[in-house]
């Protein structure tokens, strides 16, 4: 389990892929669907990230469709984050009263944990004989 370093001189564990539940695999892959649709939703209502004029399309998201955009990285911070300095362990309600830094820091870091893929590329080994 990997160790961060958060804001203000706090810390947490984070679970590796390996060392979550199935069940919370699919909260977090569920999470991750719903933002996902609504990303989409807002692409085909000609959103551009890098297009300020385009920015008002937000205000055409319903309530459900914020609450799926924002549902992804408190999901993941339940899920991964196994122990930390801050007391209690987050909920999905209790992410939301994270200090900014420590949310944005903690979702990166669970995001790169439970996103992470095994290395399946060959490995040589150097004293296995080779056809010329």
């Amino acid at each position: 389990m990997p160790a961060i370093e958060l804001p203000n001189g706090a810390s947490a564990i984070i679970k590796t892929r390996d060392e979550i539940t199935e069940r919370v695999s699919r909260q977090i892959s569920r999470a991750y669907i719903k933002a996902a649709g609504t990303a989409a939703k807002l692409a085909s209502s000609g959103f551009d990230e890098n297009d300020p004029t385009t920015w008002t399309r937000f205000a055409d998201l319903t309530e459900e469709d914020q609450d799926n955009l924002d549902g992804y990285q408190a999901a993941l911070i339940v899920g991964m984050v196994s122990s930390w300095s801050l007391g209690d362990l987050p909920t999905l309600e209790t992410t939301l009263d994270l200090p900014k830094p420590t949310f944005e820091a903690l979702a990166a870091a669970c995001s790169e944990a439970f996103n992470q893929t095994p290395d399946f590329s060959p490995h040589t080994d150097p004293k296995a004989p080779t056809a010329d």
